[in-house]
């Protein structure tokens, strides 16, 4: 069937002609339109449930708010785990669906179950609502805003009506997140000695100004034929629109009450739980753009900075907006990296075929399958929605898309050589010839890219596209190579060579006599083939493992944790000493600190916790270090003498919030101890940290904060209250107005909009004794002291309640450094054992480990299934397990020559590592099958074995090595690369090259030799399904 197809276009190249004209037009359309983005998505399906609850201490927000969400979620389809953070005054309920489930028809299911979570729910304790949109790779593009001369409060507000607002219209943005800066209200500021004097208490100010600032509708009357609404506009425009609201009427004759004989009514700021620091310079304002699920981060950061540049010119004078994190210019540099192997790659294989067919036009003709299948893989890319990234791109080698155009071409060669015919005829006869077992070694490297679709998980987002893009582009080349290149070659090649090329003679004058020593002596060759893969298991057993080599992203963020106790202006002091320090080192261009949660708490951080983000310049001016781990361990000492008594974390920026949103970990290891008791879980995370800080390799060693959160603690003693007449509610008004205010309406200035609070005038010291001695304002116009009505004091709590699958956890992280991943967790597991748990307490790993664990055990099940499929197909090629078993020879030569190439380059294995072992196997078995699919046809034509098996040996010398070399080198740019995202690409190529060498001497030197000996005898039919 295959040679007919080919005979048919070589009779109608117009055909092919046009086909691949409409490939090209359909490839370059598909590709203007691909997403593109640095590295895959690799973020679970997960939706955020998002909760503010001001005034709440963490345990209650545990019990009121987060406990109900959690309930009212429990039992929905899809959930695999779920995941909650409570802090004071917000709670984020995290719900991780499995891979299969839709993101909208997630939220979907969410949405229908928070109606009843809000029944559960106290009105006082906040209304939950669904969390942005995004994934790990949304945070796209970060900047500060300053404008010299006015108020924090003043540029809050300008970002947040004339910068944000905007920007979030712009298409593919979901949220932009404000840190710094005070949010602008109206204070309605009550004098407690005026409340006395009048007798008005602060709940009667509240209910004025409530009742004074809204708007109703009298309807509609006709006149004169027409409708006309009739309203009241009760909206509160200025501040003495609420000073003239009357609190009291007038009573015998004196005059009324105003909120203004109580209260000052002017500008003021809400209480702050944020703030941001840049460049050692002290606070700023500091705005993050977040990107929809599934958008193009190139695209959607191109159309912020063309709306950024439409907003400036309408924004005041003096204003500047500076960006400092653009993803853009880090998906440049990925794809840079990408662009330049692919270019080096591709001009590499068409050297070594131009050398090696000696022929240019066939090697342009071979060398032409490379363009035209990737822009097959881009339209297959596009239709079912792969992006463009570092792995779907980056892992593609040149030299495996090729190899069936090459057999081909090389073998019309020869045959026009040897038969003396045209190229029509030439390439006619090759294709029928070759079209079986060529298809079936493309079909083997095809299917070793099956069981990478069968990864799950983190490593399954992430090598996923590229198994589908190789198995795209090698699928586009199998049609190429029995379309389009028989169509050309049948018009290019015109005449055959007498004489091979000289580089192919000199390989055939170096091989002749090797292969004539070794094919009698079979001893000699099995004895190399197990000296070498017990060689291979010595090496490979020394070699440590790791889930994926770290992208260095060029950039850092450092992540600071102090006691939970300190204020929030002492944090804005550490950060700014923190980036003074930073600042110091040659390498770093930009820092700007962000502490706490912004507004929409996608990432809940307390005020005790900041992240550093440290802009480093262009790689080549770096001097401290060439990598994230490096400038960790230089920054580190600086930064402990700097800000002593704080923990520091070193990751990046992608690297921080894509391992958090995933496993709710932001290191390499996450020890996960789960429990009731917090009392218990604090002692026992404190052995655990000491357990963990003592093992070889543990850097960054930290806790979540589970205590240390100081607090003073009014409870209403009922009693006292009913005996002075005092009702709950007179209290609680008083005891909110104290600090964090009331919010009673709002005030319209053209389309923006601000609170209006009702608060004291002057905050109360934070200590117990003055605070009873408070008097209260009751309704009556009677008043009492706050410690007659409540009693206060002063306690020590949690600062954070973790919880896991409804049950509290801790979570102690650590980087490891210095060693290997796998080896440092499994000694790891032996010394937590020092640590004795309570009946009901148990301990998990998570991070990078946990992703490394599920991605071994899935492989555990692939390679071996992988292998068996290979065995599988080369039966059905050869129709005889002999030959079956003896090209499979070639596949653990191959992987001891993968190990021996790691071990080379001082590189562990890894899933990157594992993924390229699976695409050796299927190139190592191509040629075994080019090779004993022409000695079985020999030895049907009448020659002994050994007579064919050496042979075929010289005959397919030069397909052979053009396929193994091409496949090899085209990988060379890879290994070798430095930029952006190498890291990932260089044990995957590093893999391929060193299996190709040993699998090929395998072919060449131990395949014939075996043959001869065990090759056993060939009949027709089996000849024919095997035969080249």
């Amino acid at each position: 069937m295959i040679g007919k197809a080919a005979r048919f276009v070589i009779d109608n190249p117009l055909l092919a002609i046009l086909g691949v004209v409409v490939l090209i037009a359909v490839g370059i359309r598909s590709y203007s339109r691909l997403p593109i983005d640095a590295v895959p998505d690799v973020t679970n399906v997960q939706v955020q449930v998002l909760t503010s609850a001001p005034g709440l201490s963490p345990t209650e927000v545990e019990r009121l708010v987060t406990q109900p969400v959690e309930l009212a979620m429990t039992g929905i389809p899809g959930v695999d785990r779920v995941r909650s953070v409570s802090r004071a005054g917000v709670s984020a309920v995290t719900l991780v669906f499995d891979d299969g489930m839709n993101v909208e028809k997630a939220r979907e299911l969410v949405a229908q179950r928070l109606a009843g979570a809000r029944e559960s729910i106290p009105r006082s304790a906040g209304r939950p609502e669904l969390g942005p949109l995004t994934t790990g790779l949304g945070e796209v593009y970060h900047f500060t805003i300053s404008w010299p001369g006015h108020s924090p409060a003043e540029i809050r507000t300008l970002l947040e009506w004339d910068i944000a607002y905007r920007l979030r219209s712009v298409p593919g943005v979901v949220e932009v997140n404000p840190w710094g800066g005070d949010e602008r209200q109206i204070e309605v500021q009550l004098r407690e000695p005026d409340l006395f004097t009048v007798g008005v208490s602060p709940r009667q100010v509240q209910d004025a100004v409530l009742a004074g600032g809204n708007n109703v509708s009298a309807g509609s009357i006709e006149r004169r034929e027409e409708g006309t609404f009739v309203r009241l506009d009760g909206s509160f425009r200025q501040a003495s629109d609420v000073g003239s609201l009357v609190v009291k009427s007038p009573v015998a004759g004196g005059p009324s009450v105003l909120v203004s004989d109580v209260a000052d009514v002017k500008d003021g700021a809400a209480p702050r739980f944020s703030a941001a620091t840049a460049d050692g310079q002290g606070e700023t304002v500091y705005a993050m753009v977040q990107m929809v699920a599934g958008g193009n981060a190139h695209d959607v950061v191109a159309r912020v900075k063309q709306r950024l540049a439409e907003i400036e010119p309408t924004l005041p004078d003096g204003v500047k907006l500076e960006p400092f994190y653009d993803r853009a210019a880090f998906v440049d540099d990925v794809l840079g990296t990408v662009k330049k192997s692919l270019l080096e790659g591709g001009l590499v294989v068409a050297l070594v075929l131009l050398l090696m067919l000696g022929d240019l036009r066939a090697g342009l003709l071979v060398a032409s399958v490379i363009p035209l299948s990737m822009l097959g893989a881009f339209a297959l890319m596009y239709a079912t929605g792969v992006s463009g990234n570092l792995l779907s791109l980056g892992a593609i080698d040149f030299g495996l898309v090729v190899d069936g155009a090459v057999v081909v071409v090389e073998g019309a060669l020869a045959t026009m050589a040897a038969r003396k015919l045209s190229g029509r005829a030439a390439m006619g006869a090759t294709a029928s010839e070759v079209g079986r077992p060529v298809t079936m070694a493309v079909l083997i490297i095809a299917i070793v890219y099956v069981p990478v679709l069968l990864l799950e998980g983190v490593e399954g987002k992430m090598f996923r596209p590229m198994a589908l893009t190789v198995l795209f582009a090698i699928g586009t080349a199998l049609i190429l190579t029995f379309t389009w290149v028989p169509a050309i070659g049948g018009l290019l090649l015109k005449h055959a060579h007498d004489k091979e090329p000289w580089l192919a003679r000199k390989l055939s004058a170096l091989y002749a006599p090797v292969a004539a020593f070794v094919t009698p002596r079979w001893r000699l060759s099995a004895s190399a083939l197990g000296v070498l893969l017990v060689a291979g298991i010595a090496v490979g057993s020394t070699r440590g493992a790791e889930f994926v080599p770290r992208l260095e992203e060029g950039d850092l963020a450092i992540q600071i944790t102090r006691p939970p106790s300190v204020s929030l202006e002492e944090a804005v002091r550490g950060t700014t000493t923190v980036e003074q320090t930073l600042a110091r080192f040659p390498e770093v261009e930009r820092v700007v600190s962000r502490t706490g949660s912004p507004d929409v708490a996608t990432d809940v951080m307390g005020v005790e916790q900041s992240d550093v983000l440290v802009m480093l310049k262009p790689r080549k001016e770096w001097q401290s270090a060439d990598n994230a781990a490096g400038f960790a361990t230089v920054f580190e000492p600086a930064l402990r003498k700097a800000l002593p008594g704080a923990a520091f974390g070193f990751t990046q920026p992608i690297e921080m919030r894509v391992d958090e949103l995933i496993g709710g970990v932001r290191s390499d290891v996450g020890v996960k101890l789960f429990g009731d008791d917090l009392v218990m879980l604090r002692t026992l995370a404190e052995q655990l940290s000491a357990v963990i800080s003592a093992t070889p390799g543990a850097a960054d060693v930290r806790t979540e904060p589970i205590s240390g959160l100081r607090m003073i603690t009014m409870r209403p003693n009922s009693a006292k209250m009913s005996r002075l007449g005092v009702r709950p509610e007179e209290v609680e008004t008083f005891v909110e107005a104290l600090r964090m205010g009331t919010p009673v309406g709002k005030l319209l200035e053209g389309e923006r909009r601000f609170d209006v609070v009702v608060r004291m005038s002057k905050a109360p010291a934070a200590d117990p004794s003055p605070l009873s001695r408070l008097r209260i304002p009751l309704d009556d116009g009677r008043t009492v002291l706050l410690g007659d009505v409540v009693d206060i004091r002063e306690t020590s709590g949690p600062a954070q309640v973790s919880r896991e699958q409804a049950r509290r956890r801790v979570v102690i992280e650590a980087n490891v450094r210095g060693r290997d991943l796998a080896s440092f967790v499994r000694e790891l597991q032996q010394r937590v054992k020092q640590v004795k748990l309570p009946p009901g307490y148990y301990i998990e790993y998570g991070g990078e480990y946990e992703n490394l664990a599920r991605a071994t055990e899935r492989l555990a099940l692939i390679v071996p299934a992988t292998l068996l499929a290979i065995l599988v197909l080369l039966y059905m090629a050869f129709g005889s397990i002999r030959p079956a078993l003896l090209i499979f020879v070639n596949v653990p030569a191959a992987a001891t020559g993968g190990v021996f190439a790691l071990a080379l380059r001082g590189l562990d294995l890894s899933i990157s590592a594992a993924v390229g072992f699976l695409a050796l196997f299927g190139v190592a078995t191509l040629n075994g099958v080019v090779l004993l699919a022409a000695a079985r046809q020999r030895q049907q034509n009448g020659e002994t074995r050994a007579t064919a098996s050496l042979n075929a040996a010289r005959e397919r010398l030069r397909p052979v090595v053009t396929t193994a070399l091409v496949a090899a080198l085209g990988f060379v740019p890879m290994a070798l690369a430095t930029g952006t995202g190498s890291e990932v690409q260089r044990p995957l190529a590093t893999v391929v090259i060193g299996g190709l060498v040993t699998a090929t001497l395998a072919t060449l030197l131990a395949l014939p030799a075996l043959f001869a000996r065990f090759g056993g005898d060939v009949d027709d039919g089996a000849a024919s399904s095997g035969g080249a």
